[in-house]
């Protein structure tokens, strides 16, 4: 007897629904995919634990006739597509006419429907994928689809989904990325009851922006608008400084399809290549129509892949499109003032500065033209700037290259220090070699370890605010932050949930000293977002990462000569001196052989 046997329809079915239903989140994109192309204004979406036991999707939309309804169960039955040529040019959402098959045989389904042009509508219940209710009633036109108890006749794949709050925010995030690409339709998503988002379906792309992200975020954004060859890019950018620590917050449509595609990712995290800091990703909601003769949708079940015929011609026009309008914008950060009191003698002191500085340039008569004979690189050994103290603040003269020699600081017989330039950078001379350190990393790396270690010894950690602070979050941040609630109070917070997706502050990491702000919290919830998704470090340790960096020594910082000496001395007393926590290099040498090679003393 053969190996080889037909599977019954039942496995066949349910195999085949794994391909198209992989979580809650799967079953609501199809529905709502679906409604979509019933050309629907408004639609309802509701869920409850995680959408596991329950999905109900409503729309207004054009409805399923009474013959067509126990027909758009069956597999492969669709309104889409017609004939094989139609799979190069589909312009509709879903089209594989497995959705509504491959729900039903995982779950447990109702359905009421209504088009316009019927009296009544019809009432189907299915149960595993078999019919139990056919009926005529009563109801508004358009459908609505409740779906429950999802898996529960396949516990394997039951058993593999995740907390029923993470469920909930792939659910949400669905959700928002469909309202961002269907600004005339209005969303409404209800949570356990809650309801969550609700667009107004005005059209205005910036208004779905707005109510998905929040006004901070719609001020910051940058609008793109570039056509040519048939192919049209629009949408909006996010200024550099509302950049992220994930790609969370960059979203691309394709005629109207959400979708990822590295070569649409890398063009535009190219525009931004010399804008954003290490490990952060440009903010970005961009709408590409293409004709769809020239992109395959058809590559994945899910719809979440798509292949052009020309990545090189994409990648040229994503790039264009994002620096055109990143060139043509102003991207100088806003600073935010805090309310400070200014003292009339403050403001005298610091008039003081500045004619004391002119009266140096005055008295020393420097120009442009300067001679590099006359050129002095290097200023006192406290730097340009120094601090006496009474807090004065002085200008130290001008000094000679001889003074400096007689002035250079041995910490120890092995090495001296040189001094500070572009105030970022260390000089260090070691027998034969020049060390060259980098200020921020090398005190970023300092502090990283010290945490580490005030972490692995369990350490207190935390500093208690005078006053508790609120800090507002989305829907996925809250989440975020309920379900790591013991990582983030473990490094040193004091979190408590204050209702209403807000959370309040008690006590913040010591070591942030002065400078923790709420958005630096939303940083930290980003680095464990980020941790979700690339599954590279340990959460805790991104979190320290995040504090060191906040923490430490920034670059353009001019630095007394303590500061100096104590920040040389505990990078060369590290073991793993190389790179900062973010993979950046601390410290690089030049040697004296290199050096006479440059100035052709050697050969």
């Amino acid at each position: 007897m053969g190996k080889i046997i037909v599977l019954d329809q039942n496995v066949a079915n349910k195999i085949s629904a794994g391909e198209v239903v992989e979580r809650p989140s799967s079953v609501v994109k199809e529905l709502v995919e679906n409604s979509i192309d019933a050309k629907s204004t408004a639609i309802t979406i509701e869920i409850k634990n995680g959408g596991i036991a329950f999905i109900r999707v409503t729309d207004n939309g054009s409805g399923i006739s009474n013959d067509d309804v126990v027909v758009a169960f069956l597999r492969h039955a669709t309104s889409k597509i017609t004939d094989v040529e139609d799979l190069n040019s589909i312009s509709t959402l879903g089209f594989r006419g497995e959705a509504l098959a491959s729900i039903s045989v995982v779950s447990q389904i109702e359905l009421i429907t209504k088009t316009k042009n019927n009296i009544t509508g019809t009432l189907i219940e299915m149960n595993g994928g078999k019919l139990i209710k056919n009926e005529e009633i009563g109801c508004p036109d358009g459908t609505t689809i409740v779906i429950k108890n999802l898996f529960y006749n396949t516990p394997a794949r039951l058993k593999f989904l995740k907390k029923e709050s993470t469920e909930a925010s792939m659910v949400v995030d669905l959700v928002e990325r469909l309202s961002l690409t269907h600004p005339d339709i209005s969303f409404k998503l209800i949570n356990n009851n809650q309801t969550i988002l609700h667009t107004s379906g005005n059209g205005d792309s910036l208004t779905a922006i707005l109510s998905v992200f929040g006004k901070d975020f719609a001020k910051g954004m940058i609008p793109v608008k570039l056509e040519t060859n048939g192919i049209s890019i629009t949408g909006f950018i996010g200024h550099p400084e509302i950049s992220r620590s994930n790609r969370n917050y960059q979203c691309t449509f394709i005629n109207r399809r959400y979708i990822k595609n590295k070569t649409i990712t890398s063009a535009l995290e190219t525009a931004y290549k010399t804008l954003l800091t290490i490990n952060k990703y440009p903010v970005a909601i961009l709408y590409i129509n293409i004709n769809p003769k020239n992109v395959d949708v058809n590559v994945h079940p899910a719809k979440m892949e798509v292949k052009f015929d020309s990545d090189e011609t994409i990648y040229k026009l994503v790039y264009e499109a994002v620096s055109t309008s990143l060139k043509n914008s102003i991207l100088v950060p806003q600073i935010k003032l805090a309310h400070i009191e200014t003292k009339k003698s403050d403001i005298g002191k610091v008039n003081n500065v500045i004619n004391d500085t002119k009266h140096i340039f005055e008295k020393e008569n420097y120009s442009i033209n300067e001679t590099y004979e006359n050129y002095n690189p290097v200023m006192s050994k406290e730097s340009e700037f120094k601090r006496s103290k009474d807090s004065q603040i002085h200008i130290a003269e001008p000094i000679s290259i001889k003074q400096i020699e007689q002035q250079e600081v041995k910490i120890s017989k092995n090495y001296k220090i040189i001094g500070q330039i572009f105030s970022t950078y260390i000089i260090v001379e070691m027998e034969d070699k020049m060390f060259i350190i980098d200020q921020h990393a090398a005190h970023e790396k300092i502090k990283f370890n010290e945490l580490i270690k005030k972490y692995n010894d369990n350490e207190h950690m935390s500093q208690t605010l005078i006053s508790p602070i609120v800090i507002n979050l989305s829907f996925s941040e809250y989440k975020t932050a309920i379900d790591y609630f013991d990582d983030i109070n473990s490094i040193g917070f004091e979190v408590e949930d204050f209702g209403d997706y807000s959370l309040l502050i008690r006590s913040v990491p010591y070591v942030l000293d002065n400078n923790f702000s709420k958005e630096f919290f939303i940083e930290v919830i980003d680095t464990i977002n980020k941790k979700k998704i690339n599954h590279v470090l340990d959460t805790r340790e991104e979190m320290l990462y995040s504090m060191a960096c906040k923490s430490a020594i920034k670059a353009n910082k001019t630095l007394i000569q303590s500061e100096i000496n104590a920040l040389v001395e505990d990078v060369l007393k590290m073991e793993d001196a190389f790179t900062c926590p973010h993979g950046r290099p601390i410290i690089i040498s030049i040697s004296k052989y290199e050096l006479e090679k440059m100035f052709k003393r050697v050969q």
